[in-house]
Parts: C-alpha cells; sequence; structure tokens
C-alpha cells in the first residue's frame, strides 16, 4: 500500500515483499519527488534510492516513530482493513483480494479530518467517515460513463467503460 498522510490510499495485492514486486508497485503509485517513508525491508532500501528522499522506522528493533519519521498512516489504514476482515468480510480471498483492498480505500478517501481537544488540551488530527450523502455523490461522479454487467451465472463482471 501506499498511503499520502492525510491524504489517499493506493493498494494491490502483491506475491511477495522482493524488490521485483514491490518496485512497480511502488513507482506506479508514489511520485518520483516524493519523501518515502516505510518499514525497514531492505527491499525498500532500493527502492527508496529512486526518490527525492527515504527514511525507514526499525520496528524489529521496537522502533515505530523517530520525529516526523513513522509509517503509522499506513498501519492505520492496515488495521481498518483487518478489523474489515473480522467484522464484515471474515475471510479475504486471493481471487477477490485486490477488490477488498479496493473497498477498503474508498472507505479510507473519505474519511474527514477533524481536529479534536484531548483531555490534555492538547490537539490532535482524527479522521472521522464524510457524511453519507457526500460520499454516495462521489460514488455517483465516478460512475459516469460505466456499466454494471451480470455473468452468466449471475456474478458481477468488472465495470468498464462504455
Amino acid at each position: 500500500m501506499a498511503v499520502e498522510r492525510n491524504g489517499p490510499v493506493r493498494s494491490v495485492p502483491v506475491a511477495s515483499d522482493k524488490i521485483a514486486e514491490l518496485f512497480p508497485q511502488v513507482k506506479r503509485f508514489v511520485d518520483k519527488d516524493a519523501y518515502l517513508i516505510t518499514d525497514e525491508n531492505r527491499a525498500y532500501r532500493f527502492i527508496g534510492q529512486h526518490f527525492a528522499a527515504h527514511d525507514w522506522v526499525n520496528h524489529s528493533h521496537k522502533e515505530y516513530a523517530r520525529g516526523d519519521i513513522h509509517n503509522n498512516t499506513a498501519e492505520s489504514f492496515s488495521a481498518i482493513l483487518e478489523r474489515a476482515k473480522q467484522r464484515m468480510f471474515h475471510y479475504l480471498s486471493p481471487k477477490h483480494l485486490s477488490r477488498y483492498l479496493h473497498e477498503i480505500g474508498f472507505r479510507w478517501d473519505h474519511l474527514v479530518p477533524k481536529l479534536k481537544l484531548t483531555k490534555k488540551g492538547e490537539l490532535k488530527l482524527v479522521l472521522k467517515p464524510m457524511p453519507v450523502i457526500r460520499k454516495f455523490k462521489s460514488l455517483l461522479s465516478s460512475a459516469s460513463g460505466r456499466q454494471l454487467r451480470r455473468s452468466l451465472s449471475g456474478g458481477i463482471l468488472c465495470p468498464t467503460p462504455v
């Protein structure tokens, strides 16, 4: 997954965490002028050389943040995906994994940042669900020019442009 802080997420299934699998996806979703922040996976050290800057946190040494260097935004998306698996889907089939990721990505992209005052009097950024009518309008705006078709067995075929 690639997620911009307080921004959109893009995620696709990959077969492994090797450079050959990850690099094309990172190039696809991340601008070359980006400051890439990852976990300690060695593949990202090679990949990071192709971006403006790269830093990582070392979870295996119990390092989760070093100032502004953290991947907590990506971890938050992973947590939402895991909760969706446990509460809604129960099983994420490899065949349909990209669809599950798109569903949760859509939900993530339609969160609204809000500032909240903590008990200590500090401002904290929290993400709240977008009102349903705004989310529905967003969904419909991207449906223009697309069709939904059924297969012979009654399933839904992937939408295609008209």
